[in-house]
């Protein structure tokens, strides 16, 4: 899926050491031109940034959802504290509402979680299933890793994202619309497009199952991981 980003670009010699301190990928020994998703998370341990991070030589690419990148540098900035490290932002080029109403269609359908709408500083890593690409569990310690680490090793989460499925594939779901199972608000609406939509559903709920989203019929349904 091509996709708009903005990009941060970070240089200066002690840029991996900052940004390995920081980020939850683990990026030591990162070869160049290889890219891995990561995240900046609060030091409560939920999502502040999404991104992936690119080597180029010794600078860092960091890209992010379309807006998100001076979000990014002023969340890094935070810590920089008699660091050399310097950054750059170049934001994603604007497009018409045509174009973006595209765009979040495909991402949608794809699953894939956007800043702003279905992440925010609310949300668990491992809500968003995030932890299997963009956090390493065997690096050193980064920002919010008390909270994803615990999970991970003695816990669980209460919601999980997943597809909500009209059975009308002409109908778009009501962001905000609260997701019914047998008469139990079970979760909520977070992004929509015809047909499709994204919201994070209670962890009983065993996909896939029938629900209404404000009165109309969907479906619960897993988000499919991409394959190798």
């Amino acid at each position: 899926m091509s996709v708009r980003r903005d990009v941060v670009r970070v240089s200066g010699p002690d840029t991996w050491t900052f940004l390995q301190s920081l980020l939850s990928q683990d990026l030591d020994g990162m070869p160049d031109g290889e890219r891995r998703s990561t995240l900046l998370l609060t030091p409560q341990g939920k999502v502040d940034v999404l991104a992936s991070i690119t080597r180029d030589g010794d600078d860092a690419v960091l890209e992010t959802d379309p807006g998100w990148g001076e979000r990014l540098v002023t969340s890094l900035t935070r810590f920089k504290i008699r660091t050399k490290v310097e950054f750059v932002v170049c934001p994603a080029e604007a497009v018409d509402a045509a174009t973006f109403a595209d765009e979040e269609a495909t991402r949608i359908a794809a699953g894939v979680p956007r800043l702003g709408a279905d992440l925010d500083d609310s949300v668990i890593p491992q809500e968003a299933l995030l932890e299997l690409d963009a956090v390493s569990f065997t690096k050193g310690c980064f920002i919010g890793q008390e909270l994803v680490c615990r999970i991970d090793s003695r816990g669980h989460v209460n919601r999980f994202l997943r597809h909500i499925v009209a059975d009308d594939a002409s109908v778009s779901l009501p962001v905000g619309g609260e997701i019914t199972i047998d008469g139990k608000v079970v979760g909520t609406v977070t992004s929509s497009a015809p047909g499709v939509a994204l919201g994070f559903v209670r962890r009983e709920v065993d996909p896939p199952a029938g629900a209404t989203v404000d009165g109309v019929d969907a479906r619960v349904e897993l988000i499919p991981r991409p394959t190798a």
